[in-house]
């Protein structure tokens, strides 16, 4: 029984992970070729540890974007093609550059292959550390956008670790995962505005802090997790709604399955560290069972705000494919490794 639930809170995470690569303003498949933000490329450089190594592209050490919705609407429901364009010339490189480096550290192969691809992942982990990269944040949309990126590098560095390499050692890989954590700490709980701090962007960031938390061994990250769980998770209501996400207007719906997919996966995060019970937990069925009836779920939201909802992207539907946890079977199994 043990070992069922375990797998299948294996299969969670990665449903989890594959939707974190899916969400908004985050493509799977991104062009290498799309454009660099304010004048400054991402040059592709070899990792300096190993000639032997394929070239990955470097990551900035600043970001400077802005939001791609129309600020007169304050539902942030409308999209500016324009803002959005230029968003996208700036993310998306950083974007293709962490998925590149995912990609080949998932390669499989013989023992010496998946030894050498670790050690040319290592190398360029250490060399984005050695720049300081993503740790100028110069705007609101910068940090924001952010959390997801620092996610997907924690995530390479869990992959590794679930494959037997031993990153206890790496001083500037650990030092540039906790700045990352600690300027996403601070950045929430001071700079960010009054809702960022208490919507889906929380959420997000949790699941960042926590995967740093976890491959750190640091509680102060894992308790600044788990309250951005219960910040979440506590506000929805008893029908389910979460009133931050139902102030997106006609884009409610999909906020709404945005929001469930980051906290089902903090939630699961958090209980496979072996966090104790998190507040509010129980209220994830509600939400759940909100945003999982398909057009059922979009008439209800219709109803709720007055207004008819964009239908959600295939990818955001995807996020009911993974049902509320089972925190108390969650928290028997022990380690959960990635499949």
């Amino acid at each position: 029984m043990a070992r069922q639930t375990a797998r299948r809170i294996s299969v969670c995470l990665g449903a989890v992970l594959v939707m974190a690569g899916q969400a908004i303003g985050q493509p799977v498949d991104i062009p290498r070729t799309t454009g660099e933000p304010f004048g400054s490329p991402l040059q592709t450089s070899v990792p300096p540890s190993d000639g032997g190594c394929l070239p990955m592209p470097d990551l900035p050490r600043r970001l400077e974007t802005t939001s791609k919705y129309d600020q007169s609407f304050a539902s942030k429901s409308v999209i500016d093609p324009a803002a959005r364009q230029r968003r996208e010339d700036q993310l998306m490189p950083v974007a293709s550059a962490i998925r590149s480096l995912v990609v080949a550290t998932r390669r499989n192969g013989s023992p010496d292959q998946i030894n050498r691809t670790a050690t040319c992942t290592i190398a360029t982990l250490r060399h984005w550390a050695v720049i300081g990269a993503l740790t100028e944040m110069a705007t609101s949309d910068a940090n924001l956008s952010r959390d997801r990126f620092t996610s997907d590098i924690a995530g390479v560095v869990m992959m590794l670790q679930a494959r037997g390499q031993d990153l206890r050692g790496e001083v500037e890989v650990r030092t540039w995962l906790e700045t990352l954590a600690r300027q996403t700490m601070a950045y929430y709980d001071g700079k960010a505005g009054a809702t960022a701090r208490r919507n889906n962007h929380r959420y997000w960031a949790g699941i960042a802090v926590a995967e740093i938390a976890e491959i750190l061994g640091d509680k102060d990250m894992q308790a600044w997790s788990r309250e951005a769980f219960t910040i979440g998770a506590c506000q929805i209501d008893e029908q389910g709604y979460l009133p931050l996400e139902l102030a997106r207007a006609e884009r409610a719906y999909e906020y709404h399955l945005y929001a469930y997919s980051a906290l089902a996966g903090l939630a699961i995060r958090l209980s496979a560290a072996g966090a104790i019970a998190l507040p509010c937990e129980d209220r994830l069925d509600r939400l759940y069972r909100l945003v999982s009836r398909g057009e059922d779920s979009a008439r209800d939201f219709a109803t709720r705000t007055g207004l008819r909802q964009r239908p959600p992207s295939r990818r955001h539907l995807e996020a009911v494919a993974v049902a509320p946890p089972h925190f108390n079977d969650m928290r028997t199994t022990g380690d959960v490794k990635y499949p």
